[in-house]
């Protein structure tokens, strides 16, 4: 019995050559068709062979044999070196994919409250997320947004006073209440006495509502000796 190998494509038997094995990983060109395969992965035993088959006068490297079915076989070439296999396109394209999921992900993070603000239904996703990587949803804080809508000031005793106050949101999503700064003024001195309040201090919730105004009154005392100086004052919102 002899020891062949078959062309996976054309299915033409070789005879082998030890140089089929050592050569090139044993990758050859089928001699038929051109196909390349590796030696080792289609071997098969044939009987030996009853005559010898003439070589093309242009082919010096056959090796002639006779399949159990007077098939004859056909002479591999010589080993060659298979090219490089170029790299996946995959990879640089599921790297490229990771790098934009998490890129967005760090922008919707860093907007998150923004986020919130204009989508409340969002908020448990964003809230779930912060507890894992540790940061806190609140909301927004935009000066340019918030306004003093009306405001009014008096004085309801000798060293008591009032001062109302209107907030309006005029963003279309929900906003963080602001601080309150009230400067109490004299005209001839200048500012008097200088006051200020967060939202919890005076009863206003922590956010305003899109497009609202939220309303507050607050009464206070000033010392004896500044109170009858009090002649005007001055009203700024900010936030901390």
């Amino acid at each position: 019995m002899s020891i062949v190998t078959l062309c996976p494509q054309c299915k033409t038997a070789f005879a082998i050559q030890a140089e089929h094995y050592s050569a090139a990983d044993a990758w050859v060109h089928c001699g038929r068709c051109a196909h390349v395969f590796e030696v080792d992965q289609h071997l098969f035993e044939i009987d030996p062979p009853q005559q010898e088959v003439q070589a093309p006068a242009d082919d010096v490297s056959v090796f002639p044999a006779t399949l159990a079915r007077d098939s004859a076989t056909h002479p591999l070439s010589s080993p060659v070196a298979l090219p490089a296999r170029e790299p996946s396109a995959f990879v640089p394209l599921a790297v490229s994919v990771v790098a934009v999921v998490l890129l967005g992900f760090q922008i919707m993070l860093f907007h998150r409250d923004k986020l919130v603000a204009m989508n409340l239904s969002v908020s448990p996703i964003f809230t779930a997320v912060c507890q894992t990587v540790g940061c806190r949803v609140n909301w927004p804080k935009e000066n340019d947004k918030v306004a003093i809508d009306s405001s009014h000031f008096k004085q309801l005793g000798e060293d008591t006073f009032s001062f109302t106050l209107s907030v309006k949101n005029q963003a279309p999503y929900f906003l963080a209440m602001p601080a309150l700064e009230l400067t109490l003024t004299n005209d001839e001195q200048g500012d008097v006495v200088r006051k200020v309040w967060l939202a919890s201090e005076v009863g206003l919730p922590d956010m305003l509502k899109p497009m609202r105004s939220q309303t507050v009154e607050m009464v206070f005392a000033v010392d004896g000796p500044w109170a009858g100086k009090i002649n005007g004052y001055r009203a700024l919102l900010f936030y901390p």
